[in-house]
């Protein structure tokens, strides 16, 4: 009986930590109801409280984790192109960084046309009503107004 028994358990076992994984990769995103019972802000308020305007992110953003050294991933439903201030812009649906006052490094996820070439944006930085977009060796102002509010993806 003794042999029996212990897939038995170490099936339990597994199943217990399957499930105790799911919750676990859950709680790392909330769903927008979670967020509101618990008043966590938005990803779009988390911006403010750094200096940024909403519209950096499109509109329809389903979760987020800010990471207490700045580092963050937002997740967006799909891919999503948008234009801005005379530019195309493509969101991956997921953009990743660091984040801190001012500042946005490290960016994954997002990249502008340029030419004829998407290259992909790695700093955003604030400085007065003016934001400075890196991408490679190139770089771009925006007045932090043309960002005001988050636009519909294409």
């Amino acid at each position: 009986m003794a042999k029996h028994s212990i897939p038995l358990v170490m099936a339990m076992v597994a199943v217990l930590l399957a499930a105790t994984a799911t919750t676990r990769a859950a709680s790392l995103v909330p769903a927008a109801d979670d967020r509101n019972s618990r008043s966590m802000p938005t990803a779009y308020e988390m911006l403010g409280r750094y200096g940024f305007p909403p519209g950096i992110l499109p509109e329809g953003v389903q979760g987020y984790e800010l990471r207490p050294d700045g580092s963050f991933e937002v997740h967006l439903p799909r891919h999503c192109k948008i234009r801005i201030a005379g530019q195309n812009i493509h969101y991956s649906s997921r953009i990743a960084g660091k984040i801190q006052n001012g500042l946005i490094k490290g960016l994954e996820g997002v990249k502008v046309k340029i030419f004829i070439l998407f290259i992909s944006v790695r700093d955003v930085r604030r400085n007065g009503n003016e934001l400075r977009l890196h991408a490679g060796i190139i770089a771009k102002s925006f007045s932090a107004n043309d960002f005001s509010f988050s636009p519909r993806c294409n």
